[in-house]
């Protein structure tokens, strides 16, 4: 039988799992504003935001996770609050209090760090982890956990192609390679608009620059350069067609050196300028209501 934990925070709810004496998995259940959670390092975490904009941060960097995301974790202290009313969930314990099945693409355990919409599997085992949280007479279900494990990996299918062109001739190896570039990934996704530093991006991966080059070519078919221009014209049209930010505070909040530069970069990419997209969304928009 696993150790569960329940924690509830409610607004302006504060917690340091560094002061827990209990090592078992604690699930953590935040709802209002200003809630906060602190996990120490090492320990492997599963964070779901089930409504609003999950703030998230270890050392330097900082992200959040938009409503039904999902975040995987377990390299660093990781720091996660709330600024306005929302919901979220989180899983975490030590390594060893998880209890993860091999399998046969990840014998090691899960991939980290990895951040994905949660599907509907995943969710129902959360839901379920997290009824005594919710209810207090209530235990989760027997099968509740292993659900969330079992559901885990299929949750990183898409990683499951990449992971058997990672190098090494044994699984952990190919494990640790994909833990290597996940870890190069994260730091793109958290600032796709800033300047990359190939040396740091290599020190982050314990890599040198042209063998983390070759190495993310070879198993995400695009360099980490490509990846960030990718990250990037994608938050630009979210920022174009869902918020009303001028364009040139998007163009300077994703790193561009000037308006210009990033009208002619975005029109090259979607075939039309960022006036005309937000024009179109706002009139389906209008249309829809």
């Amino acid at each position: 039988m696993f150790e569960l934990v329940p924690h509830r925070l409610r607004q302006f709810g504060q917690l340091d799992l560094h002061r827990e004496t209990a090592h078992g998995l604690h699930v953590v259940l935040a709802q209002g504003r200003g809630s906060g959670l602190i996990v120490p390092a090492q320990w492997m975490s599963l964070c779901w935001s089930l409504r609003g904009d999950l703030r998230l941060q270890s050392g330097e960097l900082e992200w959040h996770l938009g409503a039904g995301h999902g975040q995987a974790w377990g390299d660093g202290v990781l720091r996660c609050r709330s600024s306005r009313p929302q919901a979220w969930l989180v899983v975490t314990g030590p390594r060893q209090a998880w209890p993860w099945r091999p399998h046969r693409y990840t014998e090691s355990g899960p991939l980290l760090p990895w951040q994905a919409r949660i599907p509907r599997g995943l969710a129902h085992g959360l839901i379920a982890l997290a009824a005594p949280v919710r209810d207090r007479a209530r235990e989760p279900p027997e099968d509740a956990v292993t659900t969330v494990m079992e559901n885990l990996a299929h949750w990183q299918s898409d990683l499951h192609g990449a992971l058997a062109r990672c190098a090494g001739r044994t699984q952990p190896l190919r494990h640790q390679t994909m833990t290597r570039l996940l870890r190069v990934r994260h730091a793109i996704h958290c600032d796709p608009g800033q300047r990359l530093d190939l040396d740091a991006l290599a020190r982050l991966a314990n890599y040198s620059p042209c063998h983390l080059l070759r190495m993310h070519r070879r198993v995400f078919g695009e360099t980490p350069f490509e990846y960030a221009s990718r990250l990037r014209d994608r938050r630009a049209l979210e920022l174009i067609r869902g918020t009303d930010l001028s364009i040139l505070d998007i163009s300077l909040r994703l790193g561009y050196e000037n308006q210009s530069a990033f009208c002619r970069a975005f029109k090259t990419t979607f075939g039309a300028t960022p006036t005309g997209i937000r024009r179109h969304a706002l009139s389906r928009a209008s249309r829809a209501a």
